[in-house]
């Protein structure tokens, strides 16, 4: 990342905690660094206020170890296009990082619908093999209707799941953020902040460790950034 983006999340991340409207601060630390379409996504979803940074970093469960229990406990719940769309980003080469409140999100280029339909599938793959690792029990997966073929990739989903004998349900809703945040298990996977906050369960980055344990990546911390020296706006 560029020198004058590091600047640009300090500043940003000041007029954030002071109380500025999102899409004001965007523009103008955006507009000062010269910062391109993609650097002013990545501050958008990448830098979070400091009072949502730690609430939701605090709900975070670095690994989900008891999940391997059989049991009530031991149900999980998958925000499903948030992210298979995630590790699909990453497949196609797109930008990710780790933002200030520890969740693993990319600068935005699947605009709900899927490009790549083999990419989709074996992100659907991954995710199949990491959660059988990690769970004997329960994976119910919302996956947003309105994205097209969302049928077609629930059942993608059921049948990769039930080849890995994960006893599964694939439910299409309007929207999953409230379904994953009413749910109440082991842990549900989201990296939406929204969700993150909202979740009745505590949080597991799945993508992030589909990512880093099964492609052997690795990510920039954006609240790493936030320790560099910059020339500070001063409101």
């Amino acid at each position: 990342m560029r020198p004058e983006f590091a600047k640009a999340a300090r500043d940003y991340r000041l007029l954030l905690d002071r109380g500025y409207p999102v899409n004001a601060c965007l523009k103008l630390v955006g507009d000062r660094y010269r910062l391109d379409t993609i650097e002013r996504m990545t501050l958008f979803r990448g830098i979070l206020p400091s009072e949502q940074s730690a609430k939701v970093k605090a709900r975070i469960l670095a690994d989900p170890a008891g999940a391997n229990q059989v049991g009530e406990a031991a149900r999980v719940a998958l925000d499903g296009y948030n992210i298979f769309f995630t590790i699909t980003n990453y497949l196609r080469g797109h930008s990710l990082f780790v933002s200030t409140d520890g969740l693993l999100r990319d600068s935005g280029g699947a605009h709900g619908r899927v490009a790549d339909e083999g990419q989709f599938l074996r992100a659907i793959s991954l995710t199949t093999g990491e959660l059988a690792e990690k769970v004997r029990a329960s994976v119910t997966i919302y996956l947003d209707a309105p994205i097209p073929f969302s049928s077609r990739h629930a059942e993608a989903c059921r049948e990769k799941l039930s080849a890995a004998r994960i006893d599964n349900e694939v439910i299409l809703v309007p929207s999953a953020d409230p379904f994953v945040a009413a749910f109440e298990g082991r842990w549900a996977a989201s990296a939406d902040s929204v969700v993150a906050l909202r979740a009745k369960s505590p949080i597991f980055d799945l993508a992030r460790s589909v990512l880093e344990k099964g492609c052997k990546a690795g990510f920039p911390d954006l609240a790493a950034l936030l320790d560099l020296p910059t020339d500070g706006i001063t409101p």
